[in-house]
């Protein structure tokens, strides 16, 4: 899979397109893929919850990939992120799970400045995207592990460090 942002608020997944704010029903009509719902409340102490709806994809179009599809209360696209697939591209930008982080940092710094929030974590807040290495992640290197780009990612700016 491969998966083309354009921080506007269009993703584009194995060329076909949507928009955020899209509906969860029509988005799944286009994709024609089999993914999982995943919809959950999760307590957060003093009685507070957060909902989390999001569909889950691995393997679409029959290729090596996990991803998730993140809509909000409404059903509409809010959030993607992405764990593995064949390459992403922003722009011009374009890397895969397989290149340095400070390497794919670089190449978007080119569109928008980037802020590296911790060791193995860039944002960029312009573009509205996340990035960890795999060793943020869990794993034992500083390549792409995991990539997440949203409608609205002021939620973050509190966490820039």
């Amino acid at each position: 899979m491969i998966f083309k942002y354009i921080p506007t608020g269009t993703v584009i997944i194995d060329g076909i397109i949507s928009e955020f704010g899209e509906s969860r029903s029509s988005i799944r009509t286009r994709l024609r893929g089999t993914h999982r719902e995943d919809n959950q409340v999760i307590q957060i102490g003093d009685g507070d919850s957060i909902s989390q709806r999001r569909d889950i994809y691995t393997d679409f179009n029959s290729k090596e990939n996990y991803f998730f599809l993140i809509y909000n209360d409404h059903d509409l696209l809010t959030e993607v992120e992405i764990h593995h697939c064949q390459g992403i591209k922003i722009m011009s930008a374009e890397f895969d799970f397989d290149n340095n982080l400070d390497e794919i940092a670089e190449k978007l710094s080119a569109f928008s400045p980037v802020i590296r929030q911790s060791n193995g974590e860039i944002f960029g807040r312009e573009l509205k995207v996340v990035l960890m290495s795999k060793a943020q992640m869990g794993g034992d290197d500083d390549t792409l592990g995991y990539f997440y780009c949203a409608s609205d990612v002021s939620h973050l700016d509190e966490e820039v460090v």
